[in-house]
């Protein structure tokens, strides 16, 4: 794995931060003080949307291309549950979190690409069906730069893993293949771009908390990364805003709205990709802490 050098400079702060900057920990009742212990579960309607260019997949045998070509996708809504935990001795924190999408989108690969070894006319796109099977882990340590009963202010390192269990398009239309003969795309033939990859992104960030009257708690985090991540160029946003409410001891209702972009260039297993990935969305849940 190797980092972007212009992100050098930025995590030799963030790691001079954690090494020098003092324990500014004060004593509280706050959901970040002193030994604290935080997990949750929430429902989230992700919204992904994925576009790609000039995607290359070459045969495993070594017989050529067998896709080549660029893919527009339709945005697609899917239900998911986000869960998480953060737990720590301020002003030190570890959290977890995760994932998954399982979608359908109608896509369109444009006329002129390669399919299954098959070129398109020129003039006959080819009407599809983008599968997209992926789950999103991230780890993280936080370190609070400064923490008081009322607010905190965190800086973040971690890692997010990205696990592709299949990246597929499948054609949703017969198309008879350019240079004549007989050779003809068929309904529900199908192209595989990645099944069981991942991939390893290092993260920096920051995180924020603020505590209102009422049991009332607001809360952001914002990482990202430009990398290159083995022969990926990816640049990464992460962005997760939530408003809590404890209407009893230990125990948080929670709503947010998650965001996150990839945009990923390069090769994975002998597959080129330029491809996007926006995935955002609501999410509502409970939280119980300590």
């Amino acid at each position: 794995m190797e980092l972007s050098p212009r992100l050098l400079p930025g995590l030799a702060l963030a790691a001079f931060s954690l090494a020098l900057m003092p324990a500014c920990s004060i004593p509280g009742d706050a959901a970040w003080s002193d030994l604290h212990v935080n997990a949750y579960a929430a429902a989230f309607p992700v919204n992904v949307d994925a576009q790609g260019n000039n995607i290359q997949v070459d045969d495993s045998s070594g017989s050529g291309l067998t896709f080549d070509g660029d893919l527009a996708a339709q945005s697609n809504r899917e239900s998911s549950f986000l869960v998480g935990a953060r737990a720590g001795f301020a002003p030190f924190e570890v959290a977890v979190s995760d994932f998954g999408y399982n979608g359908q989108h109608s896509g369109v690969v444009s006329g002129g690409a390669t399919f299954n070894g098959l070129v398109i006319p020129v003039s006959a796109d080819l009407n599809s069906q983008l599968d997209l099977d992926m789950n999103l882990t991230q780890f993280l340590i936080g370190y609070d730069v400064f923490n008081s009963p009322v607010v905190r202010v965190g800086l973040l390192l971690g890692v997010d893993f990205f696990q592709f269990d299949r990246f597929s398009i499948t054609a949703n239309e017969a198309v008879i293949a350019a240079g004549g003969g007989a050779a003809t795309i068929n309904v529900g033939d199908t192209e595989n771009i990645l099944i069981n990859e991942d991939a390893a992104i290092p993260v920096v960030g920051v995180r924020g908390d603020v505590r209102l009257p009422y049991g009332i708690r607001l809360g952001g985090q914002l990482t990202g990364m430009n990398a290159d991540v083995s022969d990926i160029d990816l640049n990464f946003i992460d962005l997760d805003l939530n408003a809590n409410w404890s209407p009893w001891t230990n125990v948080e209702a929670m709503i947010g709205y998650r965001m996150i972009n990839a945009d990923l260039v390069g090769s994975i297993s002998g597959t080129d990709l330029d491809v996007t990935l926006d995935a955002d969305g609501p999410y509502f849940g409970v939280a119980i802490y300590w």
